[in-house]
């Protein structure tokens, strides 16, 4: 059962009653009664958060020894042929919504682009694509890899110029001030266009049901706030969007990487599924798994007449 916590006002509606849903030992995620926001305490530092975003944060080989070591990717430089359908599954729907539903020549913006793989496909399709990351290596990487114009740094410092599409995908539970950040998103998105968020749903059944053993909730050096389906759509609301759709959003993922994932939440269910897979020679199966514990996000900056 939740315990009761003092001292903690929600920073989303200011309310006063917070309780630790989840006591993680060293940290422990507080939620709102009131609003049902959710958020990480203590938060790490500045200093703590810079020294997670460095060279290692998409090869992080020591991902599956738990704990701390739960931050970034195992290796996201090998994921680019399996993200490949999930981004242009994000692609045709954005696409779907601009007025026209047309993307050569339209401006794009990745928020949070990493490695660039959502640069890329948007790239393929036509767009003017840009990207901004706060991490130095990731951006150094799009720059040489594929000369994408990518900026690195705080993105409520960014000035580029508004764009048709923005996309902010599995960043906003990162940045220290998220309500902020919708805001800002807001700006960088022209009036008619559409900005595109995914984050995790911390309150799907399945985030639910698995709690505090869930990845997303254990990645206390990196995720500081956690959404559902009503706070994130009334704080795209209040950022001033208008919601288009809202679904669950799952990955490509690879079967060896699925059992290994398994074993952080329920170490020996998941070894016994690491045997059996392997057993059956489906190690390097790939399949589209979604557990519905995460969400994405359509909405549109409405045109003021």
């Amino acid at each position: 059962m939740p315990t009761a916590s003092n001292g903690h006002a929600c920073g989303f509606c200011g309310g006063g009653s917070v309780f630790a849903r989840y006591d993680l030992g060293t940290h422990r995620i507080l939620r709102c009664k009131s609003c049902t926001f959710m958020w990480l305490h203590p938060p790490p530092s500045q200093a703590e958060l810079h020294e997670v975003y460095g060279e290692d944060y998409y090869r992080n080989r020591r991902f599956f020894d738990g704990d701390d070591k739960i931050y970034g990717y195992y290796d996201c430089f090998s994921e680019h042929p399996t993200k490949e359908r999930d981004n242009h599954r994000i692609l045709d729907r954005l696409s779907g919504f601009l007025d026209p539903p047309v993307t050569r020549g339209r401006s794009f913006l990745d928020i949070g682009c990493g490695l660039g793989y959502l640069l890329s496909a948007a790239s393929a399709r036509g767009f003017r694509v840009r990207g901004i990351d706060y991490n130095r290596a990731a951006t150094d990487w799009v720059a040489k890899t594929h000369g994408f114009p990518v900026s690195c740094g705080d993105f409520m410092e960014y000035d580029g110029k508004a764009c048709d599409a923005v996309t902010m995908l599995d960043v906003v539970e990162h940045l220290p001030q998220p309500l902020g950040a919708l805001a800002k998103a807001h700006s960088v998105t022209r009036p008619g266009g559409v900005f595109v968020l995914s984050t995790m749903d911390s309150d799907s059944l399945v985030s639910r049901l698995v709690g505090k053993r869930l990845e997303d909730f254990r990645r206390t050096r990196e995720y500081l706030f956690f959404f559902n389906r009503a706070t994130i759509r009334r704080a795209l609301q209040r950022a001033g969007f208008e919601i288009l759709r809202i679904d669950s959003f799952g990955l490509t993922i690879q079967m060896n990487f699925l059992t290994r994932r398994a074993r952080l939440a329920y170490p020996r269910a998941g070894a016994a599924l690491e045997r059996l897979v392997r057993w059956l020679r489906l190690s390097e199966r790939k399949l589209h798994f979604d557990p519905r514990t995460k969400m994405i996000v359509y909405a549109r900056r409405p045109v003021v007449s």
